[in-house]
């Protein structure tokens, strides 16, 4: 299982995984790479460690990954800055360390080339490759979308007496209908309903299992969580997602791709 793409390498595209111990549960995930030949898919793959040590270098050696990294703990924000900055490609999925493919080899090439395609073309700025219809733990979208938009009178109430908040998790319709675009009609079917582009209003950004332009990432998303950090995430540590849940995400005309997916989210 080595760091170089092979010749179903999708031109432009890397892999940056964040990886902060944890290795039986990143091992799992590999497993499920190294089945299906994810890393074909690449023309760069990295790992990158936060509290990079011999036991993560030993790792990385027995997986046969390349690997970056840094002795100490820079979190979540300062590991996927880390993982993306170990590839040189212009796009790139990033992932963490307890994300295992679910679907088969055909299916993730089909939604691998569909993400890279829609970036490319700026239909949209990020693309989501969790799966809409077996998530995984830790997603609590899809409940807080029922609370507001289930059957009955209490979500009616929600809706009424949040009205901000309502509209905040419309995008949650998502990984709840079959076409959420039947629901909402802020939600913008694509390719007749293979995939949804879904505006910065309705959904937030997300870490966790995403194609994006690197330079972008990089330059515009998590500078400005730099710019203004929080003791809000794990550990009292900056982690993109918080500093970006406000308005400055919402107004930013920011669009996200959501298709069928491809990972799920499983740790040990």
């Amino acid at each position: 299982m080595g760091a170089e793409g092979g010749t179903a390498a999708l031109p432009g595209l890397g892999l940056g995984m964040l990886c902060w111990r944890e290795f039986d549960t990143f091992e799992a995930a590999l497993d499920t790479y190294r089945e299906r030949g994810f890393f074909d898919f690449f023309e760069e793959v990295k790992v990158y460690f936060n509290s990079l040590d011999d036991k993560a270098a030993a790792f990385a050696d027995r997986m046969g990954i390349a690997y970056a990294g840094t002795p100490e703990n820079t979190g979540i924000i300062g590991g996927l800055k880390g993982a993306a900055s170990s590839v040189s490609t212009d796009y790139v999925v990033l992932l963490e360390n307890d994300l295992p493919l679910i679907e088969p080899r055909e299916v993730i090439a089909e939604e691998l080339a569909l993400a890279l395609e829609s970036l490319k073309a700026g239909e949209v700025d990020v693309f989501r490759l969790r799966s809409r219809a077996h998530p995984g733990q830790k997603f609590p979208l899809t409940e807080k979308y029922n609370r507001y938009y289930g059957e009955g009178v209490m979500p009616m109430l929600r809706r009424l007496s949040r009205p901000g908040k309502a509209k905040r998790l419309i995008g949650g319709a998502c990984y709840v209908h079959d076409a959420p675009h039947d629901h909402h009609p802020e939600i913008e079917p694509m390719q007749d309903g293979r995939w949804w582009r879904v505006g910065a209003p309705y959904l937030p950004w997300t870490n966790q299992s995403i194609m994006i332009n690197r330079r972008f990432f990089l330059d515009t998303i998590v500078a400005y969580a730099e710019a203004h950090p929080t003791t809000r995430g794990a550990g009292g540590m900056p982690n993109i997602e918080i500093e970006w849940n406000n308005s400055d995400w919402r107004t930013s005309g920011y669009r996200s791709g959501v298709s069928a997916g491809i990972l799920t989210h499983e740790r040990i």
